[in-house]
């Protein structure tokens, strides 16, 4: 299975941010805080956990050697 760099990047970084803010704003019910952040927190750790195994399908597939 391809997985796609950018999608991933893009999902960890947004996630990652959202958690800061989300952990900087004081909310009223604070188990509401706490589960959005294990919420994001599990989601940052999957898409660095994807980002991995897409670098290593990328370290088996050959060079491509190009013409010039």
């Amino acid at each position: 299975m391809k997985i796609n760099k950018d999608l991933v990047d893009a999902v960890m970084m947004l996630s990652f941010i959202i958690l800061v803010l989300i952990g900087t704003t004081d909310f009223e019910n604070i188990v509401v805080k706490d589960v959005t952040m294990g919420v994001l927190g599990l989601i940052t750790v999957v898409m660095v956990v994807l980002r991995g195994i897409q670098m290593r399908q990328e370290a088996k597939e050959p060079k491509e050697e190009y013409e010039y």
